[in-house]
C-alpha cells in the first residue's frame, strides 16, 4: 500500500491504496478468503481520453511471491474513473477527499464514490454489464442453463445429449464494455446401458449493447450459413444467443472433444517473424508464412465478396480522417517535441481520406488483424466481428499491413524491414488473386489496393497511441519510426499503387 498525505496529489499508482481503503469502510468483506494483507495487482489497464480509467486487479496476499499472485475470477477487482476525475495520468482528488466521500454500497459486490466518478467492482458484479453474472451462472433451471444445452445439441446436431453441468470461465474481461467467457459443458446421452458422457467447450460473449450483439448475432448466422454452402466456413458456427442477457454463444474452433490432431495456432504466433541464421549471427534469409498469409488473403477477399449486408451507415473515410487527427492530437500532447510532425502528417492525411470515393461500399470485418484469425491444419477462421460493417475494403487491408508489421521494425532490428515488406507482398498477391478468383475485375482491385496506404497510415496512427493508452513512457525513438512509416504511407509513390505487390 502506498502511503499519501491527505493533501498530496495522486497518480494512478496510488489507486490501490485508495481502493483498499474502501474496502475497509464497507460494512461486508469482499473479497474473503484472503490470507494476511490483501494486495491488488494489476491485470489491465485502459486509459483513453474522453473514456477514463479502467483497471482490473488480481488479489491476493501482500508482498506474496510473484508466481503465487494470479487470482480465480471471482477475487478479481474492477476499478472505474470518469474522465472529469483524471488529467493525463494524475487523479484530480486527494486520498483525504477519497477517504471522506460518500460511499454508497450496493450488493453484490459494488462500492460507488459518486462524487468522485469512481467504482470498485467485484468479478462478476459490473454495472456496464449488468448480465454478466447471470452469464456466469450456469445452474440448472436458468436461461443460460437452457441456452447452453440447445447450443451443443446444435453443435453435435443431436437433440438427444442433456446438459448434466456447465463451468463459465471469463477468457477476455474489459469493465463495463465486453466479457469473452468460456463454456466447458458435460453432456450425457442414454445408452441401452448405462449413460454415454462427453465434454464440449462453447464461448460466449456478453456485451455492454444488448440489442446490437443480437442482432450482429443474426447478421453472422447469415454469413455462416452463406461461406458453408460455398464450401468450408471462414468463421466459428454461431449457436445463438439468449436475448435477455445479450449474451451470444458461438463453437469453439476445433473437434468437440478436443482430440483434434491438427493444432490450433492464433495469427499472432504464426503471423511472426522467423529468420534462417548463420553461425556468425547473420540473416541468411527470412521464413515467411506463405501458405496462411494466402489462406488469411483468401478469408477477407471471401468477406468482401459476401452477399450479406451489414446494418448502418458505411464507414467511410472521412470518419477514419476524424479519428486520424484526434489520435494526432492525442500523441503531440503528449510528444511536444513531435507535435510539428504529427499534426503535419495528420492533416495530409486527413485531406485524402476526406477526398476517397470507392466504387462501392463491401462488407467488411472492420478490425482485420493477426489476433483475429485462428489457423488449424490447411483453414483460418476469422473471430471478432464486432466492428461488421460496410466499408471500402481497402480498410480491412490498410488495418491487416498496419498491424503486420513487426514491433521490432520500430527500432530497426536486423531483417524486420524485408521480412515485413515480403509478407505484405505476399498477402496483398493473393488478395488480388482471390478477388479476381470471386469476379472483381482488374481496374476495382488496383483501386482498392492503391487506397490501402491511407488507411494504413491511419491505423499507425492508431498503434502509436497505445501507449499513451497504456500510460507508457513516450519512447521518442519509436514514435519517431512510427511517423516515418506514416510518412512513407503517404508518399507519392505509394499513391500510385501498392507499394507490395509484385
Amino acid at each position: 500500500m502506498i502511503q499519501q498525505e491527505s493533501g498530496t496529489a495522486l497518480s494512478i499508482q496510488d489507486l490501490p491504496s485508495i481502493v483498499l481503503r474502501l474496502f475497509e469502510r464497507s460494512p461486508q468483506p469482499l473479497v474473503p478468503g484472503i490470507q494476511g494483507p490483501l494486495g491488488l495487482f494489476v491485470r489491465y489497464l485502459r486509459r483513453k481520453p474522453g473514456r477514463g480509467l479502467a483497471v482490473v486487479y488480481s488479489t491476493g496476499t501482500l508482498n506474496a511471491p510473484r508466481g503465487t499472485r494470479s487470482s480465480p475470477p471471482e477475487r478479481w477487482v474492477s476499478l472505474t474513473l470518469g474522465e472529469a476525475a483524471l488529467s493525463g495520468t494524475q487523479i484530480c482528488f486527494t486520498a483525504s477527499q477519497a477517504q471522506q466521500a460518500a460511499l454508497e454500497v450496493q450488493p453484490p459486490g459494488i462500492l460507488l464514490v459518486l462524487d468522485l466518478g469512481l467504482s470498485v467492482q467485484v468479478f462478476p458484479a459490473d454495472q456496464g454489464l449488468p448480465a454478466l453474472a447471470a452469464s456466469c451462472t450456469t445452474a440448472r433451471g436458468g436461461p443460460l442453463f437452457s441456452a447452453l444445452e440447445a447450443a451443443a445439441r446444435l453443435q453435435l446436431g443431436d437433440p438427444a445429449w442433456s446438459l448434466a453441468s456447465a463451468k463459465a470461465e471469463p477468457v477476455r474481461y474489459k469493465p463495463s464494455s465486453r466479457c469473452v467467457l468460456r463454456y466447458t459443458l458435460l453432456l450425457e446421452g442414454a445408452l441401452t446401458e448405462g449413460t454415454l458422457q462427453r465434454r464440449l467447450t462453447l464461448f460466449g460473449k456478453v456485451s455492454g449493447h444488448p440489442e446490437q450483439a443480437c442482432a450482429l448475432q443474426a447478421k453472422m448466422q447469415q454469413l455462416y450459413t452463406e461461406q458453408a454452402e460455398a464450401g468450408q466456413p471462414i468463421l466459428p458456427r454461431p449457436l445463438g444467443a439468449v436475448e435477455t442477457l445479450g449474451l451470444t454463444l458461438h463453437e469453439a474452433v476445433g473437434s468437440p472433444e478436443g482430440t483434434e490432431t491438427e493444432t490450433l495456432r492464433t495469427g499472432l504466433r504464426v503471423l511472426q517473424p522467423r529468420f534462417e541464421g548463420g553461425g556468425g549471427g547473420e540473416i541468411l534469409d527470412v521464413v515467411i508464412p506463405g501458405g496462411e498469409l494466402r489462406m488469411t488473403a483468401n478469408a477477407l477477399a471471401r468477406v468482401h465478396t459476401s452477399a450479406v449486408r451489414p446494418e448502418g451507415p458505411p464507414r467511410t473515410g472521412a470518419r477514419e480522417a476524424k479519428r486520424a487527427r484526434e489520435r494526432a492530437a492525442l500523441i503531440a500532447a503528449h510528444n511536444p517535441s513531435q507535435e510539428d510532425a504529427a499534426q503535419g502528417l495528420a492533416e495530409q492525411l486527413v485531406t485524402r481520406l476526406e477526398a476517397l470515393q470507392p466504387d462501392a461500399y463491401r462488407p467488411a470485418h472492420g478490425g482485420f488483424k493477426a489476433s483475429q484469425l485462428l489457423f488449424q491444419g490447411q483453414r483460418v477462421f476469422v473471430v471478432d466481428f464486432d466492428g461488421f460493417c460496410l466499408a471500402d475494403p481497402a480498410l480491412d487491408v490498410g488495418y491487416f499491413l498496419a498491424y503486420l508489421r513487426p514491433s521490432g521494425l520500430w527500432y530497426h532490428r536486423l531483417g524486420m524491414r524485408r521480412w515485413f515488406e515480403n509478407a505484405a507482398a505476399s498477402f496483398v498477391n493473393a488478395y488480388r488473386q482471390a478477388l479476381s478468383e470471386r469476379g472483381i475485375d482488374e481496374a476495382t482491385t488496383d483501386g482498392i489496393l492503391q487506397r490501402t496506404c491511407l488507411y494504413e497510415a491511419a491505423f499507425l496512427f492508431k498503434i502509436a497511441t497505445r501507449r499513451v493508452s497504456r500510460l507508457n513512457s513516450p519512447r521518442p525513438g519509436e514514435l519517431s519510426a512510427m511517423l516515418t512509416e506514416i510518412a512513407s504511407c503517404l508518399s507519392d509513390e505509394a499513391r500510385k499503387g501498392c507499394r507490395y505487390a509484385d
